[in-house]
């Protein structure tokens, strides 16, 4: 509350984006804490004893490294668009309304299923390791966390995420150490357990599993942490670029250590044969734990018994609240500036509570954490290569909404028949288009490389196809196209679905007098042309604050700020997008 008083007057832009408030190391802990969310707990011990080391390896670098690109593509996309709010905004500014709300659409279903995984993570540890009911500390996180981001948008998200960061730093090097000292297993097997059939053993060494995981995580992972606005809310906030690069490369080295520490928590237990069929997969990491294994069935799933695993709750707590006040921030964002721009931010926080509800109800299934991320990672990967083209001036005129609308369709059809077809049986059609569909989409946790690969590389083919004929018939023939918005932009409500806001303020409606008196707002009467409104009266129409102004405003201050981008960074960002 102390936070939000010294940033009562900020507008509503800034309400959602932070501009400019956050420093180096607050960026970097910001990004630390936004990435290794409770999931690390779970996900990387059982993806370490089904993929073996080269698996482990591959997925704490795969889970650092995407941290680094957005910090450098987020600031050349601040240089070239220093009023940008979201990343689907600069999509809309680069191809069009389509396209923009297309991102939209995977944004908010990426995020909604990362927060969807992060409840179940938390319910989960709740239910099985505590022998709790699930549901109390599901709910505690999440009302807690929509509270406090609600009343401090990203500036209270990002400062209580450099709090959390350093808190889950301490108890990592806690875990570490108590593993180093109590790690004592009676008879390690040699040569390593490498059976990749899952028969007679684990598969830990080096083996198809791992190799495959090379490609399949950093392409997966990349895709996924392009469409989350929790880590694009970072790059926004920074006070400059020189911010935002530092705070990337320390929020990598950090995550990826961390991931890797938690992995190689759950490759030791198995080396050490306390995993086995019977283990839950989510509980690996816990099967480390002397006082818990010793009181448990030998190969059973554990439960608390000491301080250790008091430690670990903490931990999983304070890394869940962490990812989770981000995820929540980043859909308020996308919703406010896409759906409700012009509006009081009341109304992107209200639908943020309800899609909550849904989220945490299904929750508490206890799905498995791998498969869900495997269904954002599979839809993000048949788009962010079009949307990393966008940055590539020279391709302007050449890759258009339309050819990115094709390839993006084009790669969803392609890998789910892919997958179907790798499946097919002759005997059974039936089944074999719903097991392979099933498989492509969520059976798929050993993340095989091949998937990954036709997605990402049937979103090319299918923009190629488009945009190489309409090149042609536009150079050599001067025929051209109205492209899918013009198609589109008859239709009823196109304008309000595609980002252009209501042309009234929602709240001068008679119905919604007593919401105004509750969060002491004056509605504007007749058409808006204004930003969009926090919860502050300062933050009212009375405000002379338009959208137009603050972007204006805003702009030119980090035009300023980004004028003095230096060489080195120019040209590690050429080379890239080369």
């Amino acid at each position: 509350m102390y936070l939000r008083r010294q940033h009562h007057d900020q507008t509503a832009e800034q309400f959602i984006t932070g501009r400019g408030t956050a420093g180096r190391w607050r960026i970097a802990w910001s990004f630390f804490a936004s990435a290794v969310g409770a999931w690390c707990i779970t996900a990387p011990p059982s993806f370490a004893v089904y993929t073996g080391i080269v698996g482990l390896v591959m997925y704490a670098f795969a889970s650092g490294l995407p941290i680094i690109i957005i910090a450098l593509f987020g600031a050349r996309i601040q240089k070239k668009h220093p009023d940008v709010c979201t990343m689907p905004d600069f999509v809309g500014k680069r191809y069009g309304p389509v396209a923009r709300t297309t991102c939209v659409v995977i944004s908010l279903i990426n995020m909604a299923i990362v927060l969807l995984a992060e409840y179940t993570t938390i319910g989960i540890l709740f239910k099985y390791f505590v022998g709790s009911v699930d549901y109390p500390i599901v709910i505690v996180v999440g009302v807690l966390t929509m509270f406090y981001t609600a009343y401090g948008g990203v500036y209270i998200s990002i400062v209580t995420d450099q709090a959390q960061g350093i808190m889950t730093s301490l108890f990592i090097m806690i875990l570490i150490i108590y593993t180093a000292i109590t790690y004592r297993p009676e008879n390690l097997p040699k040569p390593l357990p490498n059976d990749t059939t899952y028969e007679t053993g684990w598969p830990l060494g080096a083996n198809k599993f791992g190799y495959s995981a090379i490609f399949s995580m950093p392409c997966s992972l990349m895709a996924a942490t392009v469409f989350s606005e929790a880590m694009w809310q970072k790059v926004w906030a920074s006070t400059d670029r020189k911010s935002v690069v530092f705070g990337g490369f320390v929020g990598f080295a950090l995550t990826m250590f961390a991931v890797f520490i938690f992995g190689f928590g759950g490759w030791l237990a198995a080396w050490a044969g306390y995993v086995t069929e019977d283990t839950d997969p989510n509980l690996y990491l816990f099967q480390l734990f002397a006082d818990e294994r010793d009181s448990a069935t030998p190969g059973a799933s554990v439960t608390i018994q000491s301080w250790i695993g008091v430690v670990s709750l903490i931990l999983a707590t304070t890394m869940n609240e962490a990812a989770v006040d981000s995820l929540q921030n980043g859909i308020t964002s996308v919703l406010a500036y896409h759906f409700f721009k012009g509006q009081h931010t009341v109304f992107p926080r209200i639908i943020v509570l309800l899609i909550n509800i849904p989220l945490i109800i299904i929750s508490l299934q206890g799905f498995k954490v791998l498969a869900l991320f495997l269904i954002t990672n599979m839809l993000t990967t048949c788009m962010f290569l079009l949307i990393g083209l966008g940055l590539v001036d020279r391709l302007k005129g050449f890759i258009t909404e339309t050819s990115v609308i094709v390839g993006f369709s084009t790669a969803m059809l392609t890998v789910t028949a892919y997958g179907i077809g790798k499946h097919w049986d002759p005997a059974d059609k039936g089944l074999s288009v719903r097991y392979g569909a099933w498989y492509t989409w969520y059976g798929n946790v050993s993340y095989d490389w091949d998937y990954f690969l036709v997605g990402a590389c049937f979103s090319l083919v299918g923009m190629l196809l488009w945009a190489v004929p309409a090149w042609l018939l536009r150079r050599y023939a001067g025929i051209r196209g109205p492209g899918i918005s013009g198609v589109l932009r008859r239709l009823p409500g196109f304008r309000v679905i595609t980002g252009d806001g209501f042309r009234f303020d929602l709240l001068s409606s008679p119905r919604l007098a007593g919401l105004c008196r509750l969060i002491n707002y004056t509605p504007q009467q007749g058409p808006i042309n204004e930003a969009v409104t926090s919860s502050n009266a300062s933050d009212s129409p009375r405000n002379p604050n338009s959208i137009d102004a603050i972007a204006a405003a805003e702009a030119a201050a980090a035009a300023a700020k980004l004028g003095d981008l230096d060489a080195k960074g120019d040209t590690a960002y050429t080379a890239m997008s080369s």
